[in-house]
């Protein structure tokens, strides 16, 4: 999952926004269209219940750094994905907890 989540979703954003000089806004409201749709489009990897939230500037200061820590290691999170200018978590209470660091 995660590496279809990096392949189809967070390089060709992040490569999209290099491209067009995209403010912030719109390569958040593009990554957020990207992520609903990856979602709706593998039922068999997501439920209804389930929630992906994007979490902006998770290295901007040290307080960024804590909340991040903090926010990751909930018991209901199972799956974050520190892509260093923002993290993705993943509540999913059938997965095994895990983290990833991505160069995106």
């Amino acid at each position: 999952m995660v590496f279809d989540l990096y392949e189809n979703i967070l390089e060709p954003s992040c490569r999209d926004a290099l491209h067009a000089f995209m403010n912030d806004d719109i390569f958040y409201d593009d990554l957020d269209k990207r992520l609903k749709s990856f979602v709706k489009d593998n039922p068999l990897i997501f439920k209804e219940n389930d929630v992906v939230m994007i979490v902006k500037d998770i290295h901007r200061d040290k307080r960024n750094e804590r909340d991040w820590e903090k926010l990751r290691s909930e018991e209901k999170v199972r799956l974050s994905i520190d892509c260093w200018r923002f993290g993705l978590v993943f509540i999913m209470d059938r997965l095994k907890k895990e983290h990833y660091i991505l160069k995106v």
